[in-house]
């Protein structure tokens, strides 16, 4: 509905409600649309791995596609697509997830379909083999990609020796080497209920849901056995250089920053929006638009359990490589130094404030932002406590993380690329310095 000024009023937030055996279900209705999103969040992702294990539970995820007593691989695919095709996975450091979006009266199908694979995938044998080569495919494929590789080596010389720097898809040597047995020994170990989590937002009777999954999951029982790699990251701020017979350079380095419970969290997203969210950041202005030193450039958070890191990356040719870093780097040295403008973080609030208010419209994103809220045990806030939060940040705050940004000295960095190549580049990496 809408306000007297032509404003959207609130909708009511989200519930929560808790099976018998410790699984959440967070429910949002919104019965002015005539779709539903669903998604099952683990938590149980790539941190939680033991060593030799890195690279099971996204080997898993594949193979939830795979069979069920009831369902042969073509027929989950056929089902997908009759239901709209809107269903995907992902594996992250902290969390496997199934997700997909529907009209609401198909929602029973659609949480009936993902509920059978989460519970009750067989792992077929050949299955298991095919989608082994499938996944050292994926794994060559991110090695050939300057940038994916340029990411995975940044994030090991930064979070390495903690689980949480391993890669998430493992590796060639390890994924060639999981049985079958094995995977699902894994799998049934990680559907412990305490840490499932059904989000539902959009369309739909609440009892019904409710009803559903306890069906699907009320006969699960929580083993009571503790997570590996859930302590604190520390960084170690390492560096990582990879000469490729390729056109450009790609660059990423960076620093520990704010996890999911970080109090500084709104701070440091308005910062992380001031030094390099999109065009208007300094760092696009000063070395895209005034230098022409690069076409891509940027920064950006990535926030975990007690985990999280500030990325600068960007990639350019070998003749201004190290120009457009050092740029980059004096850029951070300033905002430390002299903090933002009004003006940049009036304008960041305005950025953040519109981007939250265009995203929420979506059933997707909502039942994605709840599992996750409720994933990490942080409040279930609405986009306008959000954006109150965010506009409560003052030009100080911003700046205190700006030096705390710089305190680190020597920040953990990769360069892909033609490094011979580039003049300078070398000296650049070794006294790599934003203090």
């Amino acid at each position: 509905m809408r306000r007297g000024d032509g404003t959207l009023s609130p909708m009511p937030g989200p519930k929560v409600h808790t099976l018998p055996n410790g699984l959440r279900i967070v429910s949002e209705a919104r019965p002015h649309t005539q779709s539903v999103s669903l998604g099952i969040t683990l938590a149980q992702g790539s941190r939680h791995e033991a060593a030799l294990q890195n690279g099971m539970t996204h080997f898993s995820e594949h193979l939830l596609f795979k069979g069920t007593p009831t369902r042969h691989w073509k027929e989950i695919a056929s089902e997908t697509n009759i239901l709209g095709g809107h269903f995907n996975a992902s594996t992250g450091a902290d969390s496997v997830k199934l997700y997909g979006s529907v009209i609401s009266r198909d929602l029973g199908a659609a949480f009936g379909l993902l509920s059978e694979m989460v519970v009750h995938s067989t792992f077929p044998a050949e299955e298991v083999e095919r989608e082994r080569s499938v996944i050292i495919e994926e794994i060559a494929q991110y090695d050939d990609i300057p940038d994916d590789l340029c990411f995975e080596r940044f994030t090991q010389a930064l979070l390495l020796p903690h689980p949480v720097g391993r890669p998430v898809i493992g590796t060639a040597e390890l994924v060639g080497g999981f049985s079958r047995n094995a995977l699902i020994d894994y799998w049934n170990s990680v559907l412990v209920p305490s840490r499932i989590i059904i989000s539902v937002a959009g369309g739909f009777d609440e009892a019904a849901l409710i009803a559903e999954c306890e069906k699907s999951f009320g006969h699960l029982r929580d083993t009571g056995a503790q997570q590996e790699g859930m302590e604190s990251v520390e960084g170690q701020h390492g560096a990582v250089a990879i000469d490729r017979d390729i056109e450009q350079v790609n660059f990423a380095f960076g620093v520990t920053g704010p996890d999911r419970h970080n109090a500084q969290r709104y701070a440091w997203s308005l910062y992380d929006t001031i030094l390099g969210g999109g065009m208007g950041s300094r760092l696009f202005d000063e070395i895209r638009e005034k230098r022409g030193l690069a076409y891509s450039i940027g920064s950006s958070i990535n926030s975990l359990h007690r985990c999280g890191y500030l990325m600068v990356s960007g990639s350019t040719r070998p003749e201004t490589a190290a120009e457009a870093i050092e740029i980059a780097m004096e850029e951070i040295r300033k905002l430390a130094a002299s903090g933002p403008t009004e003006s940049e973080l009036s304008i960041a609030k305005r950025q953040l404030e519109r981007s939250i208010l265009l995203s929420v419209e979506a059933n997707g994103v909502r039942a994605g932002i709840n599992g996750d809220r409720e994933l990490y045990g942080l409040p279930h806030q609405s986009p306008e406590q959000v954006i109150a939060l965010l506009q409560a940040v003052t030009l100080g705050e911003v700046q205190e993380v700006a030096r705390q940004v710089t305190s680190f000295g020597q920040p953990a960095a990769c360069l892909v690329g033609p490094l011979e190549q580039s003049p300078g580049l070398g000296a650049v990496l070794q006294g790599l310095e934003i203090a």
